[in-house]
This record gives C-alpha cells, structure tokens and sequence, in this order.
C-alpha cells in the first residue's frame, strides 16, 4: 500500500485536472462479504442517475440559451428591414403612388426578410415560427382559432361536432360536447379528438379555444377544413367551410402588394409585424432570465451534491484501505505535498 501511495504522489504532481468523484454511499457496500467487495478503483468511476439527470438539464438549458439568441438576432435584423420598408411605403403614399425604384427596393427588402427567416434556426431547428413567435422547443406553429366556436357561450343540451380535416384517412372527426360544458371541458373534448391529428388546442386568457398546428397542416386547414353540427354553434347538415383567423398576423412579406390600392394595408401590416417583433423579443429576454436562474439553481445543488458524494467517497476508501495505511494520513500527506485539490487527492486514491 505504501508503494501505490507513493505512485500516487508523482501522479498527482503533475495533476492539472479535478476530477469530480461519485460514488455509492458506504451504507450500500458495508454488508457486501470481502470477496465480493467492489474493487476500489472503480469508485470514482460511478455517475449517480442525479449526477447523469443534473447534466442533462444544463446541457438542454444551454441549448434553449443558444437558439434564444439566434431568435433575437433574427428578430433584431427582420425589425430593421421592416423600419426601412415602412419610409418606403409611407414616402410612396406621399407621393401617390410607388415608383418602380421604390417597388423595387420594398421587393427586395421583403426577400431579404423572407431568407433571414428561413435562416433563422439552431441545430436544424427553427428558431421562429411565421408569426414572429418564438419556438422554444418543437416546431414552428401557427396559433388560430375557428369563427363562431364561442366556448363561453353555454349550449342546453348536448350537441355533436364534426370537423373534416380533408387530410386523408380518417377525415370525419367527431367532438362531444356535453350540455352547459365549462371552457375547460370544452377544451378537454377538442384536445382528446384534434391532439392525434396534429392540431394542438388550449384555453387563452379570455377563455376560448386557441388551435395551433405545423405550417404544411396549416395551409391545408386554412383552405380545406369543414364543420357538420346540430343547429347549435354550426348548421347541420351537409359540411360547411369553416373560417379559420389567426390570433397574430403571419409574417409574409412577400405577399405584400404596392400598388397605390394596396400600400396603406402594406404599411398597417408591417407596423403589426414591427409590433410582434417587440414582444417577441420581450417573451425571450424573460425566458433567457428564467432559463438562466434554472441553471444557477443546478449549478448550487450540483456543488452540494458533490460535497455529499466526496463524504461518502471518503468513508468508503477509509473502510476499504488497511488500517496501518489509513485514508486520512494518505490524504493529508497527498495534499500537502501536491497542493492538489480535495477532489483531485480522492480521486488519486480511488484510481
């Protein structure tokens, strides 16, 4: 034993490294016979699932800190071409109309605001969805709710729903609605039939149904969904058209028209996207604030846990190690000749 601790000093010498110790508790190895005790350099080597569960999280935090950032910056860049096409439209509704110079410069600020968005993603993921949302993890979405779908409004009897989503397969899907349902039982019914088909349903502040699905089934929905009811809150009979409004407006610019007709709705829209972006912006500083206090809380418990898991490396190595080489005068003596740190002498001890 005097030989390896002796190997032990050289080593920890030249030790430019902490290592961080875990182990099991010394109550779990106590009972274990001599021939099956677990061999000693191994100890060090043990991740606990809290460890293992610790490093997941600040791994995924720090993900959501990197595309955060990229969001804004992409935020950030779109709201300086928006306040550039804005002196455009509103310098051509002064003159009348837009001149082909003045056509030709929004054009090209509306492709350049097209491409910063599709290039707005981290890890092949994207970082905004097409109302200038924010996508903290997920996809991209489009949030929206269905004309004449009031929830607050109470029905007095039961009444059946069907929506055609026209999406192949099964398209009739049936919702339930039990006689002077609440908002939130309401809400229940639609996310227990929509939630397989891809549309998301939830409750806002006002208490109505908000519907959210991906891009593709967004343009499918908004042109080709349909309602069946029974004479209640939809007609019954044959299915009818349903009208579908976004709670924000999309962002697409390039659908944005500057003929002397159109340049006034040009100019109302960028202003609501100028809008958006500023909130958006607000929505992520908050979430980088509180993803950045959850990391902070990790980085606390984790220090306490380490201090946990050195005691019980200790106790194990002063158990383990023969009593005429006992672990407190090896550790001692590591220490102070080596000016190493407490988990880098455990570790020595425990290799």
């Amino acid at each position: 034993m005097v030989s390896q601790v002796n190997d032990l000093r050289s080593a920890a010498a030249g030790a430019s490294r902490q290592q961080q110790v875990i182990a099991r508790p010394a109550t779990q190895t106590a009972a274990v016979p001599d021939n099956k005790q677990p061999d000693p350099l191994r100890l060090s080597q043990t991740l606990t699932p809290e460890h293992t569960r610790q490093h997941s999280l600040i791994q995924r935090a720090q993900h959501k800190i990197a595309s955060s950032k990229v969001a804004e910056a992409s935020l950030n860049d779109i709201g300086k071409n928006l306040a550039q096409l804005s002196k455009r439209v509103e310098f051509a509704m002064r003159s009348g109309s837009a001149s082909p110079k003045i056509a030709a410069d929004i054009e090209q600020l509306a492709c350049r605001m097209e491409q910063r968005l599709e290039q707005a993603s981290y890890k092949d993921q994207a970082v905004l969805s097409r109302q200038l949302k924010p996508v903290f993890h997920g996809e991209p979405r489009t949030s929206f709710q269905i004309k004449g779908l009031d929830t607050r409004r109470s029905s007095p009897r039961d009444e059946t729903v069907i929506f055609n989503l026209a999406k192949g397969g099964a398209n009739a899907v049936p919702v339930k609605l039990g006689a002077n349902a609440t908002p939130e039982q309401q809400a229940m019914q639609f996310r227990q039939a929509l939630n397989e088909h891809g549309i998301g349903v939830s409750l806002n502040k006002q208490r109505q149904l908000v519907f959210s699905a991906n891009e593709a089934d967004w343009q499918h929905l908004s042109q080709k969904m349909r309602v069946v009811g029974q004479g209640d809150r939809f007609p019954a009979g044959q299915p009818n058209r349903v009208k579908l409004e976004t709670t924000e407006a999309r962002f697409e610019p390039q659908k944005w028209q500057t003929d002397k007709a159109h340049l006034r709705e040009t100019l109302v829209q960028s202003q609501q996207m100028m809008k958006q972006i500023k909130a958006s912006i607000q929505e992520i500083q908050l979430h980088k604030q509180d993803v950045m206090q959850r990391i902070d809380t990790i980085n606390q418990r984790n220090h306490y846990l380490n201090d946990q898991v050195l005691e019980s490396v200790e106790a194990d190595l002063a158990r383990i190690l023969p009593n005429g080489d006992s672990f407190n005068s090896a550790f001692q003596n590591l220490k102070a000749q080596a000016n190493v740190h407490r988990q880098t002498v455990v570790s020595l001890l425990s290799e």
